[in-house]
């Protein structure tokens, strides 16, 4: 080292020390050092070597030990204040002055990628504690050359370690695109873009990276085609994130790289992004493990269960170094995870998912069949014509199913109900190849009490719900509580829901509902109601067809064709919002399963018996009548006058009726033309109290 050299290193206040001269390994202690120290000029001795002891003065060195880095360094390092290094290597050594520097953090720290049995090391940052040789001669006999003597550049740590494994990524990815086993550059560079997007690398820092890399790596046709390489760089950074984007692994298999490589190039990539600071494990433990806002606990995405910060911290104490929890990492990983709650989004197959601008988890799973147009679906066809043998009935029923599945998280604002006198005829069937189709997990069998429960399970994680074999115990107050509990249900995106321990809460829902029943009376359907397509089967069970239509579902995989078919069929003229197609069986439910009241009425009436045997009653005759004799349950005065207009009576206001009241109703029953042109005083007049003559002569 010339006193020049010497000179420009004590005015930036390096640490420099004396050993013997052509030999680059120091084994002095930090004592000898100390002892040793050079303070001035004049304390040059002649054939030494002169080493710097960095971190003194908060100087660090950058080492650059590839070849690749070497070419590439002035793309990704700031100008530095010192240069020096062989005379092979000239430009291999710089320092710099960290702002920042922290004695116990930052020491020495190197980036390697392990292709080959040589020295495989990328680059080396020296901050505190070690040393570097800065003058003298080399074991190889090459000496000490100084290419730039100037002020040390003052950046902070992460920004100048960002840099530097930044030009580790770009050096490895230069030596891999020389050699002769990466063919189709285009389809590399568009590859390396997914890893980098995978990775969290930055588009900006991506498209540094491929600047430099096309630059030197001195292939014509990059050169040439260098926008078209930025433009899919730019296509994948744009992309859907739920779309599968071709990782690391992938690339690692293709080009036959070694674990070894795969590993110290994730190392490279997470120092980058600020990841490389934790263990290696912490990486993996933030994709498995997610705070829940809402429950308190952490939930395992491998386990699929929510667990106390214990049980996480036990199950994967091994992974760890054991000086802290694994949680106690966790906190600190930038890519740790808080959601607020669960949600079902089979629209979005992505884990996480943003709600209302809240973070997530979307629990759907994607069932594992695979639609195959090769197996054979005759069965299904015939079961399902068994069934519905109305063709434009059937055409409905297929449709409905179809669009669920070619629209999975979309819902369709109607449900079904099916009917039929037979037990096992085969509904259940028919929904059984739809549950093969989206997995048990996405559709449901529930029964009537579990679509009563105000916790509403069912909703948090099915496409579609069977509700089986549903009858209510016959009375109108169960029947019309289970029809209203399910008309939100059906037509709204979200319901509220109380479930246990937890507070009321609008849960979204998705899910799509169809009613199996033996009974035609299940449900108190109101007059015109356009939430239900009800469909009544006449068919009569046929044991053999059932037989082998569960035998191609067991052995013959017949719900992938079945799925391939519904997926193929046609629904463009499928209305998925709108009402459900009128059908004369709704009509019938509507009928039989009135309220008590309209069902004494009407079968009081039509048989002629008393009272209603008689042209003309009155509500508040008759409600009285019906509540102390009749013992039917019914409290209101209206809910008398809807059962008689619904058997075609007729209401005369104001009447005046001895004994009854001077301003009742009369409904006529019967005989409406001999009635209908009467006065109200004329028809009080004919009135005759059944129910108040018969208490008054009492």
């Amino acid at each position: 080292m010339n006193s020049e050299a010497l000179k420009s290193f004590l005015d930036n206040k390096c640490f420099l020390f004396h050993s013997p001269y052509g030999k680059k390994g120091v084994e002095l202690t930090t004592a000898q050092r100390l002892k040793s120290r050079i303070t001035n000029v004049n304390q040059l001795k002649d054939f030494q070597n002169v080493n710097i002891f960095t971190g003194y003065s908060n100087v660090a060195d950058i080492d650059l030990d590839c070849p690749e880095v070497i070419e590439l360094a002035d793309y990704f390092l700031i100008p530095a204040g010192i240069e020096f290094g062989r005379e092979s290597t000239p430009r291999s050594h710089r320092l710099y002055k960290i702002l920042d520097m922290d004695k116990k953090k930052h020491t020495r720290t190197f980036l390697s990628f392990r292709d080959s049995d040589e020295d495989n090391t990328l680059i080396e940052l020296r901050a505190h504690n070690h040393y570097t040789m800065c003058g003298g001669l080399y074991d190889e006999n090459e000496k000490v050359v100084h290419s730039k003597l100037g002020k040390l550049t003052e950046l902070n740590y992460d920004q100048l370690f960002k840099s530097v494994a930044m030009l580790a990524l770009a050096a490895v990815i230069l030596r891999k695109v020389r050699q002769p086993n990466i063919e189709h550059h285009n389809e590399f560079y568009k590859e390396i873009a997914g890893a980098l997007y995978q990775h969290k690398v930055t588009q900006e820092d991506a498209e540094k990276i491929f600047d430099a890399v096309i630059d030197k790596a001195n292939c014509a046709n990059c050169i040439k085609d260098r926008n078209t390489r930025f433009a899919q760089l730019k296509g994948v950074y744009k992309r859907d994130k739920s779309l599968k984007t071709v990782g690391l692994p992938t690339i690692a298999k293709k080009y036959k790289w070694q674990d070894i490589e795969l590993e110290d190039l994730k190392k490279i990539l997470y120092s980058i992004t600020g990841r490389s600071t934790l263990p290696t494990y912490t990486h993996e433990f933030t994709e498995r493990v997610v705070y829940m806002m809402k429950q308190k606990k952490y939930y395992d995405l491998e386990d699929k269960e929510s667990y106390d910060a214990e049980a996480i911290d036990v199950k994967y104490s091994k992974n760890f170094d054991g000086r802290y929890t694994p949680l106690k990492y966790w906190k600190q990983h930038p890519d740790s995870k808080v959601c607020v709650d669960f949600t079902y989004k089979p629209a979005e197959p992505k884990r996480f998912v943003h709600v209302e601008k809240k973070l997530m988890i979307n629990v759907y799973e994607e069932h594992d069949l695979k639609p195959n147009a090769k197996v054979d679906t005759d069965l299904w066809d015939a079961m399902a014509k068994h069934v519905i043998p109305h063709d434009e009935y059937r055409k409905h029923f297929l449709d409905w199913i179809a669009y669920i599945l070619q629209n999975k998280g979309k819902k369709v604002r109607h449900g079904l109900i099916m009917q039929s006198d037979e037990f096992q005829l085969g509904k259940g069937s028919l929904y059984d190849v739809v549950r093969d189709i989206l997995g048990r997990v996405n559709a449901k069998k529930i029964e009537l009490d579990q679509a009563l429960d105000k916790g509403k399970g069912y909703l948090v994680n099915s496409i579609i719900v069977l509700i089986d074999e549903a009858k209510s115990s016959g009375k109108w107050e169960e029947k019309q509580r289970l029809i209203n509990t399910l008309k939100t249900i059906l037509t709204e995106g979200s319901v509220g829901i109380r479930q246990l321990y937890k507070e009321y809460c609008e849960q979204d829902t998705c899910t799509n509902y169809w009613i199996n029943t033996n009974h035609r009376d299940a449900f108190a359907l109101p007059p015109n109601e356009v939430r239900y397509w009800v469909y009544f089967s006449e068919a009569r069970r046929n044991a053999a067809l059932l037989k082998d239509y569960h035998d191609a579902r067991y052995n013959y995989n017949l719900a992938a064709g079945v799925y391939a078919k519904l997926l193929d069929r046609n629904v463009s003229k499928f209305d998925p919002l709108g009402v459900a197609p009128h059908t004369p069986y709704r009509d019938v439910m509507t009928k039989l399963a009135d309220k008590p009241v309209n069902d004494y009425v009407r079968d009081n009436f039509e048989q002629g018996v008393f009272p209603l045997d008689r042209p003309l009653v009155t509500t508040v005759e008759l409600l009285d009548w019906l509540k102390k004799v009749a013992r039917v349950r019914v409290t209101r005065e209206n809910d008398v006058a809807n059962a008689l207009k619904l058997i075609g009576g007729v209401r005369k206001r104001g009447c005046h009726v001895k004994a009854v009241g001077t301003n009742v109703n009369i409904w006529v029953i019967r005989e409406h033309d001999k009635y209908k042109h009467m006065t109200a005083k004329e028809l009080g007049s004919k009135y005759v109290g059944f129910h108040t003559d018969k208490n008054s002569s009492a």
